[in-house]
Parts: C-alpha cells; sequence; structure tokens
C-alpha cells in the first residue's frame, strides 16, 4: 500500500506562502512554544496559524521543520487534558475538537509530504497522524456522539499501511516511546468498553488506564473461519471500529480481518479490581493522578462488562411516541416528589421512544442549561402524560443525535420517598428506596461513605429513622446509590 492509497482527508491548499509568512509561521508555531505550558498560553494563535499553514502548498523539508516540535508538544497537550492535569477554558474546551483537527491534518500532510530518513522516521510520521486521528475519536466519545465511519477508515488504512511495513511494533515513537500497534488497540479498546455506557469521569479515567495497558490486549490477523465470541474483530476495509463476531459474520475478506483477544486486558482489569480493593492507589496502577479509588473500581467494572461482552438485556423493547415530562437531577426529582404541583417549570419536555418491561428510551431536545444534569449513571423521574405517577431511573447510557439527547433509562424498583439525610453534621436532601428485601438510598456523589452511621427523615411522616450505610451499588457523574441498613425508628 503506497501513501497515495491510504487515501486521507486532507485540506484545500489554496493560500499564498511567502518567504515573509514562512518566517512568521516559524515564530509563533516554533519559537514561541516550547514545551507544554506555552500551549495553553498560545491556543488561539496556534489554531489560527496552524489553520492557515495546513493550507498552502509547502515542500516536506519546510513543513518538517515548521510542524515536526509542534507535533510532539500537541500529543503531550492533549494527553495532559484528557487526563485532567490540564484544565481549559469553556472556550478552549469548545474549540478542542477543532485544533484535534487541524493537527490531524498537519500529521497526515507531514506523511504524505516529507521524506523519511529511516524506518524509524516514518514509523514515527505514522504513530503521529494514527494518534491525532484516534484524538478526534475521542472527541465524538465525549461528546457522546457517534464516531464517523470516514474517521475510523483512515485509521485502519494507517495501520494497515505500518502493518504492511513492519514499523507496528517500533517502541521510540515521539514524543511518549510508544508503538503504533499499542496506539492503535488503546481506540479499539476503548471503543469495545462502549463509551457511550460510561459518564465524562469514566471515559478520562479508562482512557488513561488503557494508555498504559492497552499493550496486553492480543491484536493478530485472522487466520481461519472460525469465530470466538468472546474475541473482538476489526475490518481494515471497513468504516467501522470494533466488531462482535455476530456482526462481523457477512465478511468474506479474511486478508482484511484482524482478531482483538480482550481477554490479558480483562485479566489484568480483574487483578486490579482487587488492588483497588485493597487500597492501592489508582494512580499507581496506570490511571490518571488524583483518581479516586472508588470511581477507578467502578469504571473498570463497566468496562470489563463490555469487553465480556455480556449483555444485561432481559426484555425486549418495543417502538413508541409518548408526551412526557422529565425532572433531571436529583434536586429537581426531590423537589418534586415533595410537592409535584409547585415546580412544573422545573420539568424538562420529552418523549418516550421505545419502552420494555423494566426500562424506556427517552428523547429531549438538547438544552444547554440540562446538559450538566445528564449524565450516564445518574438519575431521572420521567412522568409520561398518559401516566397517573412519575417512575425513577437511572441512566445507563446516553447518546447526542443532531440537536437532541436520546438516553436509556432502567427504571428503579422500590417505594421512593425525599428524606432529609444527616451524616456527621452535614444535612443533604435525598431519595430513599425500600423493597422487601432491602433499603438504599440516592445521595450526591460522595456524600455518604460505606459503613457510615446515616439518620434519615422522612420529608411525608416527618419521622426519623437510624440506619448504616453499607456497599455502593451504583455511581454516577453526581449521584451515588448505597445500600443501607436500618437500625430503629425513633
Amino acid at each position: 500500500m503506497s501513501i497515495a492509497a491510504l487515501r486521507l482527508t486532507m485540506p484545500k491548499q489554496n493560500l499564498h506562502i511567502s518567504r515573509d509568512t514562512t518566517a512568521m509561521y516559524r515564530d509563533v508555531l516554533v519559537n514561541q512554544v516550547l514545551n507544554v505550558a506555552d500551549f495553553g498560553s498560545h491556543f488561539d494563535k496556534i489554531l489560527a496559524n496552524l489553520h492557515n499553514l495546513n493550507r498552502m502548498p509547502l515542500n516536506g523539508d519546510v513543513r518538517f521543520n515548521l510542524t515536526e516540535a509542534l507535533i510532539n508538544q500537541f500529543l503531550l497537550f492533549v494527553h495532559q487534558v484528557r487526563a485532567g492535569d490540564l484544565v481549559l477554558t469553556n472556550r478552549q474546551r469548545g474549540e478542542l475538537p477543532d485544533i484535534n483537527r487541524e493537527f490531524a491534518y498537519a500529521a497526515k500532510l507531514l506523511l504524505r509530504d516529507a521524506v523519511p530518513q529511516s524506518n524509524e522516521e516514518m514509523a514515527n510520521f505514522v504513530y503521529w497522524a494514527l494518534s491525532a486521528l484516534v484524538e478526534q475519536l475521542q472527541d465524538y466519545s465525549e461528546q457522546h456522539r457517534s464516531q464517523p465511519g470516514t474517521l475510523w477508515a483512515e485509521t485502519h488504512r494507517l495501520y494497515q499501511f505500518a502493518e504492511a511495513r513492519l514499523l507496528t511494533d517500533f517502541q521510540n515513537n515521539k514524543p511518549d516511546n510508544r508503538d503504533i500497534e499499542s496506539r492503535y488497540k488503546q481506540a479499539l479498546l476503548f471503543q469495545a468498553a462502549q463509551p457511550e455506557h460510561l459518564n465524562d469521569d469514566e471515559q478520562r479515567l479508562i482512557e488513561g488506564y488503557l494508555r498504559k495497558w492497552a499493550f496486553r490486549g492480543q491484536l493478530n490477523r485472522q487466520e481461519s473461519h472460525d469465530l470466538n465470541s468472546h474475541y473482538f474483530y476489526i475490518d481494515l476495509a471497513s468504516t467501522l471500529g470494533v466488531q462482535s463476531s455476530k456482526d462481523i459474520q457477512g465478511s468474506d475478506n479474511n486478508e482484511s480481518l484482524r482478531v482483538l483477544n480482550p481477554l490479558p486486558t480483562i485479566e489484568q482489569s480483574r487483578q486490579h479490581m482487587q488492588q483497588l480493593r485493597n487500597g492501592t492507589t489508582a494512580d499507581k496502577i496506570g490511571f490518571p493522578k488524583k483518581s479516586d479509588n472508588i470511581d477507578a473500581f467502578m469504571a473498570l467494572k463497566k468496562a470489563l462488562v463490555a469487553w465480556k461482552q455480556a449483555s444485561s438485556r432481559r426484555f425486549e423493547r418495543a417502538p413508541c411516541s409518548i408526551e412526557a415530562h422529565t425532572a433531571l437531577g436529583l434536586n429537581a426529582i426531590y423537589s418534586y416528589l415533595r410537592s409535584p404541583q409547585a415546580v412544573p417549570a422545573s420539568l424538562v419536555l420529552s418523549q418516550t421512544i421505545n419502552n420494555s418491561k423494566t426500562g424506556a428510551c427517552v428523547k429531549i431536545k438538547q438544552l444547554l442549561q440540562t446538559d450538566e444534569l445528564l449524565s450516564v449513571g445518574d438519575v431521572v423521574m420521567h412522568y409520561q402524560n398518559s401516566e397517573t405517577r412519575g417512575r425513577l431511573g437511572l441512566i445507563r447510557w446516553l447518546k447526542r443525535t443532531g440537536e437532541s439527547i436520546v438516553f436509556g433509562l432502567e427504571f428503579i424498583i422500590g417505594n421512593l420517598e425525599p428524606v432529609t439525610v444527616r451524616v456527621r453534621d452535614r444535612v443533604a436532601e435525598a431519595l430513599l428506596i425500600s423493597t422487601s428485601d432491602n433499603d438504599s438510598l440516592i445521595t450526591h456523589k460522595g456524600y455518604c461513605a460505606s459503613n457510615t452511621s446515616v439518620r434519615l427523615k422522612s420529608s411525608r411522616e416527618g419521622i426519623s429513622i437510624d440506619a448504616r450505610a453499607q456497599s455502593l451499588m451504583q455511581r454516577g457523574q453526581h449521584v451515588d446509590q448505597i445500600r443501607l441498613k436500618r437500625n430503629q425508628a425513633v
């Protein structure tokens, strides 16, 4: 496969370049960006100048001299942003996909125009381009949008190009001394973890974890016609990422088929979950710095379910179209339960688009003020206009499609009651869920730890209940669900 056969998407190069403009770009992109810290302070200038430079015809040596160091600093910069070590302004966060796109162009143009002096340098050119494409894929995951097939197709072709030239295992690619195969497996395993089922914190944790441990996965050619239901499959000629053995059944081209065995990654993750239980700090086993052990454990638990391809669906969904209202966030649900008629303005117009025995799929037109209240693992109160009572549900997955947000709810079974909770000297609103077998409490995230004494006061009955918090059942972006054991009524 030649570089031309990669069919990489490139910007139109219709801007004029002169000696003076070359000197200006050298000053901005080379002399002013000497380290990662310079990236944040010159973010706007880098984006504007790189955008223009990518649209100017340059010979390979000039392009290399202007962009080689910048691409290295960019990859270090974006890694620190993903890990949470660097915090962008809201405007910079909104422009991150734009700068990622321009760096993908820059890396692809360098691969096309520059003449590598060795196989090692060629491997680095491919590594930069593939890494920049993967960062673009990551942008879509962070927005809970479907990853474009065009990006996956280019990523696959780049990997196939490197594979054909025996470049995939070169270990010293700048700037982070990783190889092409590990970077590619990181993208595949992240998609296999089903990012639509992960909240923002969980995505960040799994992305950071795989950056260190993705190499454990085994990626090989598919040599036989027999498929393994425990493995993932990649068709390098397709526009899709990882696929299950069922999804790949129709592929007849074994030459382009690769198989990803996640079992070593699964076993490594299980060991790390046990270490987290035993008190090993999350950053010691590959998670980003200052990661919370409970957050890391719950994120790995979700990823393991996805990597094992274990479906939890038990009931079929029936399409429908039912107008509804939805209370978003613990505070809104608490207020609504206490006084349903007093807070209609806090309910968001929504639509049920399918139903099952234990859940529903809900669609909400995208509103900026609701975005921060909608996250995987959090709770909503869903009230269909045809029903007399609302139902509390846990958001299991979330996707953005166009201007709308679509999410899957799993209904929480039990008697629901708004309560105030006192833990030590702190008082907060919460939801008590009671069944014949047990009680659980939904609180703000991190409010109530396991084995903590809790006093509940019923908002309806006015009675107090002493209890002890037990195991954490669920953790979302903003709330926890924790099991309770009652002591006595006072």
